[in-house]
């Protein structure tokens, strides 16, 4: 009867292991997700001068008061301070925006050309054509992402649209801009939250 030799171990045949399967790009883009920002945004803008002057009004009451035998007038102040913050939170609405798809916000520039005087007024300048009429393009731009508050017709977010101030509107513009068009690169992890977590024996 013949001897069977065993095979060392560090000769035994590598365990066979399934190949890899190939990333697809359908389970690339299942993985896409349009950015969103939020824009905070208080209405009732007259507050906001009317908070300025109570607080300093309320600084001069404390530095008074720091001084005066006669009874604290601070207090007074304070609590009508606070009713203005309070009610200029009350008029705070968060703006939710999503960037559309870019096929689609290149068709909505090229239906948003510059104007004929935009462009005069461009090269009197001695500058390029703008790339858009953003006088037109900022209401639909927004109309386009807007999330949140839900758009309850087109009538009433063209008088939404005519309410705003120049600021207001300037900022809701400005955050279309900047979601459609910025970079959605996170960046390298946190230097911070990984000491954390080696500290605390997790990773």
């Amino acid at each position: 009867m013949t001897e069977q030799t065993e095979v060392p171990a560090t000769f035994a045949a590598a365990p066979k292991t399934a190949p890899e399967e190939p990333l697809r790009l359908s389970d690339v883009r299942a993985k896409i997700q349009r950015p969103r920002v939020q824009v905070p945004m208080h209405l009732d803008a007259e507050l906001a001068g009317e908070i300025a002057l109570a607080s300093d009004a309320l600084e001069r009451a404390v530095a008074y008061d720091e001084t005066s035998n006669e009874p604290d007038t601070a207090p007074a102040l304070a609590r009508h301070l606070r009713d203005l913050e309070n009610r200029a939170e009350d008029s705070r609405v968060v703006f939710v925006l999503q960037a559309l798809p870019h096929r689609v916000y290149q068709k909505l520039v090229g239906e948003h050309p510059p104007t004929d005087e935009q462009r005069q007024e461009a090269a009197a300048a001695g500058g390029d054509a703008p790339p858009f009429d953003a006088e037109a393009l900022a209401p639909e731009l927004v109309r386009r992402q807007l999330v949140s508050p839900v758009i309850d017709s087109d009538r009433e977010f063209d008088q939404f649209w005519d309410e705003l101030s120049d600021g207001q509107m300037q900022q809701i513009w400005m955050s279309a801009q900047a979601v459609q068009t910025g970079v959605t690169d996170p960046g390298p992890k946190s230097e911070t939250a990984s000491d954390i977590l080696r500290r605390f024996g997790t990773t």
